[in-house]
């Protein structure tokens, strides 16, 4: 008996210890490999945008200082969060004015510039014109585990200067925010309030209440070489959305922007549901591409250049910007005047293959009689 005890007793040690040993090999060596087998990707698009329900999946705190007023950066006046690998794109609303900001995703000092160029912080307003500063990405971080989905945070900074556009006044600019975004995440934190402080409305306060309609282009590829950027004060008006496209509903809305710089003459149309006409409305420029109706998510944009016997034209909804976020809308007020600003990009028919590379981004606001 003593004998079949010490037997079993034995060969419990030796099972215990061999399995033992499995399990200090499967923790050493596989689970870190399963964590492995859970991987990044280096290409990736990872957005967040009040139209789409997202923006609770990112933390922002900061603030943007425009001549000693301040502005609380939060969710309550962040519209879209765009990151990827090689870039990194917001939108920002304050008062009358709209801000965006795109930079390159690299831990770096920039160039603070209005221009859409390479290798620089971008920084463009309604409102005003960039004259000219520095910005820096610093603490970059992001882990994508698909095209889509992935988390990072990341912290923005910038001064520089700004002018006016109403009135010519130059300004001083600041900003600094800081960003925590993850795409599994829900109910996350959304900030404190936003809105001014120190008594204003700040950079808002800078659009006039004049009846103005205005054309800003920061940046134009044309197919003809003489047709280049410009900026334009001219006229408006509201259209039947048929008129400007035939698959359109007459009750569909066009508001047309049509001014001339040097002997170039410039139109915006901008195409929208008569349910999104209304008073402090934000819509975004996004459509389901060519030959698709209007829908109450998103407007279309079109810029239309002529000079002498030539003519170019850029739309949103051209396949290149086929249900892409390409832009903002925001309609003030409905009455007496429609009144509102802009800022899309726009692209020729084909966009974006060796052949074309028909590119236009522009800004401007609208004074419309109803």
């Amino acid at each position: 008996m003593s004998f079949l005890s010490s037997n079993f007793k034995s060969s419990y040690r030796s099972i215990r210890t061999f399995l033992l040993g499995i399990f200090f090999l499967f923790t050493a060596f596989f689970l870190p490999a399963c964590k492995f087998f859970e991987t990044t990707v280096e290409e990736y698009l990872l957005q967040f945008n009040s139209s789409a329900g997202t923006l609770e999946q990112v933390i922002v705190d900061g603030y943007l200082l425009i001549d000693g007023q301040r502005t609380d950066i939060s969710l309550s006046n962040l519209s879209e969060l765009s990151v990827s690998e090689k870039w990194i794109r917001l939108t920002i609303y304050e008062g009358r004015d709209t801000y965006y900001l795109t930079v390159p995703s690299f831990n770096k000092d920039f160039d603070l510039v209005e221009e859409y160029l390479d290798n620089v912080m971008t920084f463009v307003s309604v409102f005003h014109n960039t004259l000219g500063g520095i910005g820096s990405v610093s603490n970059f971080s992001v882990e994508a585990t698909d095209t889509y989905e992935g988390a990072g945070s990341f912290q923005l900074a910038g001064v520089g200067e700004l002018q006016s556009t109403s009135t010519g006044q130059v300004q001083d600019l600041v900003f600094e925010m800081d960003f925590d975004f993850d795409t599994s995440r829900t109910g996350g934190s959304l900030g404190t309030g936003g809105g001014s402080s120190g008594g204003g409305t700040g950079s808002g306060g800078s659009g006039s209440a004049s009846c103005d309609n205005t054309i800003q282009i920061s940046q134009l590829l044309s197919y003809w070489p003489q047709i280049g950027k410009g900026d334009a004060v001219g006229t408006g008006k509201k259209v039947a959305g048929n008129t400007i496209f035939s698959n359109l509903k007459p009750t569909d809305i066009g508001l047309v922007v049509d001014g001339t710089s040097g002997d170039t003459r410039y139109v915006v149309q901008i195409l929208l549901t008569p349910g999104n006409l209304v008073a402090n409305k934000r819509l975004d420029f996004i459509h389901a591409g060519r030959g698709a109706p209007l829908t109450s998510s998103g407007a279309v944009g079109i810029l239309i250049a002529i000079k002498g016997g030539v003519n170019d034209g850029w739309q949103t909804n051209y396949d290149y910007g086929e249900n892409r976020d390409t832009g903002n809308l925001f309609i003030e007020s409905v009455s007496p005047q429609i009144r509102g600003t802009y800022e899309f990009e726009a692209y020729g028919d084909g966009f974006d293959n060796v052949k074309n590379k028909q590119l236009v981004r522009l800004k401007g606001e609208f004074c419309i009689d109803p």
